[in-house]
Parts: C-alpha cells; structure tokens; sequence
C-alpha cells in the first residue's frame, strides 16, 4: 500500500493504493508535473507511514454538468468555427442543460443517456439532432475522464447506441437523394429563364460537387482556365470567410462546359464594371449586383424559388446540398474510382465516399458467364457454350466441342520387364510390337495403337 508515479494516457499521475481501494490523480504532462507528481507521492507515503493518509477523508470536488458544459464550450471557443460555435450552443442551451441540470457528472450513465434519447424522439427531434447533443456531452466526460476527475466515460460507446435508436426509429433504408439527368436539366433551365443571377451558381454545383461555402468563396484568381482546374482555398459560412470544411484546400477539375460557361461570366462582369465606373472586375465569381460576395441568405432564397417552379414540371424538391450528391452519384455510374472523387468532393477518406454512394455504383448484370462453373448442357448430352449479350454463342471461348468423348476405361500401363519378355517371344523389338515405329527418328512420338487382344477386351 503506497503511492506511485505512472506515465499514463500522455500524462503523469499519481496512484495510490491503500485500504483496499486505488485511486489516480493525473498532474500533467511536462517534466514539471513528474517533478510535483513525485513529491506529492513523497507526501502521501509519509502520511501512510504516520497513520494519518485515509482515502475516504478526500471529498471529490463537484462536476455540474451544467457548469461543466459552458465551461467546455468557453474554453474551445477559440478552436472552433463561427457555424459550429452557434450550433453547439445551441444544444447545450435549449436540449442538454435543460434535461441533466446540474446534476454531477459522475452520476450520469447510459441509463440517463438512453433517458435522454427516448425524451428527444417524443418531442420528435431527429436521430442526427440527438447524436449531436450527446456528441457534446461525450467530449466533455471525455476530457475529465483524461484529467481523472471521472472514473469512466459512459458516452464512449455513442456510436453504437445512436445506430441501435436509429434501427428502432426507422422505417427504411436511407439513402442519399440526387436528381436525374433530366431533373438537372429542368432545374438549370428553370434558373436560366427566371433567376439569371443564380443560375452559373447553380451550374456550377452541379458540374463541381463542390460545397455552398465553397462556391460563395470562390474567387476569380482560384480558376485556371488553361490548365482546367478550380482551387478551392476557402469557404463563406454564416457570413464569415473561413477555410473548407476539411480545413484542407484541393484541386478540382473543371469540365469543359463549366469552363466556357465561367469565360462568359468573367466577360460579363468585366463589361458590368465599365459601365459602373469601377477600376476593375469584382474578385469573387459569384457576386451581387454591388460587386461584392453573395449573401447566403439571398442564395437560399433565389433557390427556394427556382425549386418551387421547377416542383411544378415533376422536379423532386430536394435540398440545395443535394447539387453534390447528383455530382458524386454520377461520377461513379460513369465508372470514375472513388479515390478520385474523394479528391474532388474532399472527402478526408475514399472509406466515407464508398460507404455514402456504394448503392449508386455501376452494376454490370447482363453478362453473367463469370459465374457459369463447368459446361453447360441442354439435355441431349451435348456441350454448347453459354450465350453472350446478343443471344449467339462464342465457340471460340468455349472448347467443348473439340473435345475427344472417352469410352471405356483406359488400360493400365504395364511394367517395363514385361513388355521387354512378351516383345523378345515375338522375335521384334518391343516398341514395333506395339506399334512405335521412328524411335529416335525425325518423328519420335507418332500415334501409337494396342493390337493387344487383352487391351481391346477393355
């Protein structure tokens, strides 16, 4: 029964075992915190040595859970983006405060998660709203479980128990929604003829599969006409220029329609500035009428309207965000790889683009022969070969019908001693008693025959 110091999950710590029971105290991770680790075991040794050390005589300090999760939420303000700052407020204010309370952090356990979800599915908030809520509230038991305030973190396994509520809660498969061809073609007609403004918007998703964010950031100096390529270096969300959602820029390509229809844009809006009196063409491609970036807001709207007009010609009316589900969806019915269109969509791994579109891959049905194992028959005891796609068969794939068809059972060979005593009865050499003739000649194995009475028995 003593005190130690371990290097624990990147950080030292001071462990104590006395009485029939442990517990941890993490310090730190600098060679400081091994310093006043070791001097705090110093101490706790000296007191059990003394009789005076009780594990029991500590009171844990209180972990609201209320307090605990602004506090969470206050100290990685700095880390995270304007969107998700207003998004994770949000769930803490309206949906985790209001069901934990102030409740200590070292109670709660999946039984008051499960409390939580069952509570969230009555008000009829969606599965994805749920998991984010709890998201929050796994990473702050996560970092106290690192700082060793908490034994355990009962979210660790969210992962599994969100897809569990989800089973229960759905009535199909979900999939991911992306228009037709011809539904693509209504759409861009419908803005052409009544939002102008928004239609090479709207080309341009299309032809990209890139984000709203990203396109509202795109700037005329991020497009290379000649090489055919768009760089995608930042992005406008909720009204803040901030970097792509990965946090990493990529280069994508720039089909040939998307590059003359962005030339055109370029010349217009070069001919907007002469007759606005302005020194030069405005940065952003997609601009308002004051030249500057286009507001999201404004964005959504143009869209609701295109929407609603073309709803009335059978459009499925969609979200604006499907624009990249249509690209990635036939991308790979064309047959492109998805490690390629992970790089365009910029998907941090092929795994996530293969997992959201596996269902739209192009599936080959009309030639089955892989799958034919050993010859086909017809019933008469005769081979064929299998149909190709036009209905006629390939003999040249199949070469059954060279096949020479066995009759009986084939003798066995005798022994070398044997043949050498039957030839020498017969006066001739043995290889001519069976017929081999040219031994050693021009044609060395030529057909060769059994006059045998015996062989022709069998």
């Amino acid at each position: 029964m003593a005190a130690k110091v371990v290097w624990y999950r990147n950080a030292w710590w001071v462990r104590t075992h006395h009485g029939g029971r442990k517990k941890d105290r993490r310090i730190g991770p600098k060679k400081a915190d091994e310093r006043q680790a070791e001097e705090i075991a110093r101490k706790i040794n000296a007191a059990i040595a003394l009789g005076q050390f009780g594990l029991e005589e500590e009171a844990p300090e209180p972990l609201p859970c209320d307090a605990e999760l602004r506090r969470w939420h206050r100290t990685y303000t700095p880390t995270m983006k304007a969107s998700y700052e207003a998004h994770t407020r949000r769930l803490i204010d309206q949906h985790l405060v209001p069901f934990f309370g102030s409740r200590d952090l070292r109670e709660i356990g999946e039984p008051d998660l499960l409390a939580y979800v069952r509570a969230k599915l009555d008000a009829g908030l969606a599965p994805s709203t749920i998991r984010n809520g709890l998201a929050v509230l796994q990473r702050v038991l996560s970092l106290r479980q690192r700082e060793g305030l908490i034994a355990r973190n009962p979210a660790a396994r969210l992962g599994e128990l969100i897809r569990r509520v989800d089973r229960r809660t759905a009535t199909e498969v979900r999939t991911v929604d992306a228009w037709t061809r011809e539904e693509v073609g209504v759409l861009l007609d419908t803005a052409a003829r009544y939002e102008p403004r928004f239609e090479p918007v709207l080309a341009f998703l299309f032809a990209t599969g890139a984000r709203r964010g990203e396109a509202l950031g795109l700037k005329w100096e991020d497009v290379d006409f000649e090489a055919r390529r768009i760089a995608i270096r930042r992005a406008i969300s909720s009204g803040e220029l901030t970097t792509p959602k990965s946090g990493r820029g990529r280069q994508i390509a720039m089909p040939a329609g998307l590059a003359s229809r962005l030339f055109d844009l370029l010349a217009e809006r070069r001919k907007e500035a002469l007759q606005r009196g302005w020194r030069e063409a405005p940065e952003w491609v997609f601009c308002s009428r004051a030249g500057t970036a286009l507001d999201e807001r404004n964005l959504e709207r143009a869209w609701f309207r295109v929407r609603r007009r073309a709803q009335k010609e059978g459009v499925r009316p969609l979200k604006l965000h499907c624009t990249r589900h249509t690209y990635a969806s036939m991308a790979l019915a064309a047959g492109k790889s998805v490690r390629w269109v992970a790089e365009q969509l910029g998907h941090s791994s092929p795994m996530l683009t293969l997992k959201t579109y596996a269902h739209v891959m192009r599936e080959e049905e009309t030639d089955l022969s892989f799958a034919e194992f050993g010859p086909v028959g017809d019933g008469s005891g005769r081979l064929y070969t299998s149909p190709t796609k036009n209905g006629a068969g390939d003999d040249a794939a199949n070469p059954a019908p060279t096949l020479v068809e066995l009759v009986g059972i084939e003798p066995t060979t005798p022994r070398l001693p044997a043949f050498q005593a039957r030839s020498s009865t017969r006066g001739r050499p043995w290889p001519e008693a069976y017929g081999i003739r040219g031994v050693g000649g021009s044609n060395p194995c030529p057909p060769v025959s059994a006059p045998d009475s015996r062989c022709a028995a069998l």
